[in-house]
C-alpha cells in the first residue's frame, strides 16, 4: 500500500475538519487514510500528535454553533485544579444553549441548558460558561474539600509586595447568585456547603485543604492574605495561614521551596519573624503523604498551644 501523501504545512501535526481539509485543497479521499484518525465526526488527528485541550475546544465549538464548554473542560481551560483523574479524563464537554439538539459525537459529553449571556463568555477566542457557572457545574462531580478550593481559586485576589498579583475571576456574591439562581441543579446542596467554607485569599489546593482540616479539628480558623509587620511596619512575611492573636504563621511549601534561593528566602523570613516573638509552622508535602492534612494538624495544635491558646478557652 503506497504512503499517504503529505499533508499541507497548514494541516500537519494538528486535528482538523474535513471543511479545512477541503479548503486547504486535499481531496475527500485523503481523510480516510491510514495516518488519520476519526476523532469525531468530521474531524481527523494524526495517530500519535497529542492535541492541546484548547485547541480540540476551539475547533469542536466551531463546528457545533450555539454551544460552550462547560463542566471539566471549562474548569480546565479556566486553569481551575481539579483532581487528577478528572483533569486527565479525554471527554470534552459542550453545552448547547440556544435551544438547539444536543451534541452529540464521538469524544463529546453533550448536554442541552439554556444559559443566559451573563454565564457565557470566552478564553483565546474559545465559547466557555463563565468562572461562576463553571464553579457550580463542578459542584456535582467534586467532593466538598476539592469544591472548596475549586471556589477559592476562582475568588481569589492578592496584591501584595512581592510575587504577581492575583485578581478575582468571580466573587463569592457571583457563586451564590449561581446557587440562587439554579435550585434544581445537581450537586447544589454541596455548593451550599462548599460557599460557607469558602475564603478570599487562598493561592493553592493545598493551603486550602490545610485550613479545612485546622477548622475541622476545632482549632481557631487561621487568617487569609495577613501581612507580619515588625514595629516599624516593615513587612517581613506573608504568611499562608496566620494566628495573630497566637503570634503562629504557617506556610505550605510546595516544590518551588526546594530551590537552594528559596530555601534561603524562608529561612531568612522564620528567623525575622521568630525575632519579634512569632512560630513559623513549615508543612511540606512529604508531610501531607505521611500524616494526610488532617494528621499534620497537630503540629498546628502544638504551636498554638505554645502561644497561648487552649482548647478549653
Amino acid at each position: 500500500m503506497r504512503n499517504p501523501s503529505p499533508l499541507p504545512e497548514s494541516l500537519r501535526g494538528r486535528s482538523f475538519t474535513l471543511a479545512e481539509q477541503r479548503a486547504a485543497g486535499v481531496s475527500d479521499s485523503r481523510a480516510w487514510t491510514k495516518d488519520l484518525r476519526v476523532a469525531s465526526r468530521g474531524v481527523r488527528v494524526p495517530w500519535g500528535k497529542v492535541q492541546e485541550l484548547s485547541h480540540t475546544a476551539r475547533l469542536l465549538t466551531g463546528i457545533s454553533p450555539g454551544t460552550v464548554c462547560c463542566g471539566p473542560t471549562a474548569a480546565i481551560l479556566w486553569r481551575c485544579p481539579l483532581p487528577f483523574e478528572l483533569e486527565r479524563q479525554p471527554l470534552v464537554h459542550l453545552l448547547r444553549w440556544d435551544g438547539g439538539n444536543r451534541p452529540v459525537r464521538k469524544g463529546v459529553v453533550g448536554r442541552r441548558v439554556p444559559l443566559k449571556a451573563a454565564d457565557r463568555g470566552t478564553i483565546d477566542g474559545i465559547p466557555i460558561t463563565s468562572a461562576a457557572r463553571t464553579w457550580l457545574e463542578l459542584a456535582a462531580l467534586l467532593p466538598l474539600d476539592d469544591l472548596v478550593a475549586a471556589a477559592d481559586y476562582f475568588i481569589c485576589c492578592q496584591s501584595r509586595s512581592f510575587g504577581a498579583n492575583r485578581a478575582a475571576l468571580c466573587s463569592l456574591t457571583d457563586l451564590r447568585r449561581q446557587v440562587k439562581e439554579n435550585p434544581g441543579i445537581r450537586g447544589r446542596r454541596n455548593a451550599r456547603l462548599a460557599l460557607e467554607l469558602a475564603r478570599v485569599g487562598a493561592d493553592s489546593v493545598p493551603e486550602t485543604k490545610l485550613r479545612l482540616a485546622i477548622c475541622r479539628h476545632g482549632l481557631p480558623e487561621p487568617e487569609l492574605r495577613f501581612v507580619v509587620q515588625d514595629s516599624t511596619g516593615w513587612e517581613l512575611a506573608w504568611p499562608d495561614l496566620a494566628f495573630p492573636r497566637y503570634k503562629v504563621a504557617v506556610n505550605y511549601d510546595g516544590s518551588h521551596h526546594l530551590t537552594a534561593t528559596q530555601k534561603e528566602s524562608d529561612i531568612r523570613r522564620d528567623e525575622s519573624i521568630a525575632a519579634i516573638g512569632w512560630t513559623s509552622v513549615t508543612i511540606t508535602a512529604r508531610h501531607v503523604k505521611a500524616w494526610g492534612f488532617d494528621g499534620v494538624v497537630r503540629r498546628v495544635r502544638d504551636a498554638l498551644g505554645r502561644g497561648g491558646w487552649s482548647s478549653e478557652a
